[in-house]
């Protein structure tokens, strides 16, 4: 099991267990799920919302954009804004048993969110984030490219 000691200004040490690859895989994978479904219900709305405009006579030109805000909503502000608002975890995290901290114990910030996130788009490259397992396998602390930018860990 890796563990992770950070010693305190007043000498108390902190101890994390690391998140590894299984337990983050998993979280993933729920978040996932979530998002998934979440365009499920983003893809009726515009649905209902463009026959709405249609019998209305107007233009389905909103629905397309509510449909376009909505998915880059999902796919960009899911991770981050769970991250800044439930104290580093998504609902996958939290069912997982993992948050995202600082590498030095403290509870990550908007800052952190937001560069470990959008570090997600290179994790993914070339797909499935091959990158960001690849990575992760190789350093010590299990990390991804997001986490080495935005100097966070995941932790159990």
């Amino acid at each position: 099991m890796d563990k992770l000691t950070i010693d305190t200004p007043e000498q108390v040490p902190l101890e994390f267990v690391l998140a590894g690859i299984g337990s983050r895989f998993m979280a993933a994978f729920l978040d996932t799920l979530i998002q998934a479904a979440l365009f499920v219900i983003l893809g009726l709305l515009a649905i209902a919302l463009s026959a709405a405009l249609n019998l209305a006579g107007l233009s389905s030109t909103w629905a397309i954009a509510v449909v376009f805000l909505g998915g880059f909503t999902v796919i960009w502000g899911y991770y981050t804004l769970f991250e800044i608002f439930w104290r580093g975890q998504t609902p996958g995290k939290r069912w997982a048993g993992i948050r995202v901290i600082k590498d030095s114990g403290r509870p990550i910030n908007v800052f952190e969110a937001i560069t470990r996130n959008v570090m997600r788009v290179l994790d993914w490259l070339p797909g499935m984030y091959a990158a960001g397992v690849c990575v992760m396998l190789l350093n010590k602390k299990h990390r991804r490219l997001g986490d080495f930018v935005a100097g966070t860990l995941v932790v159990h």
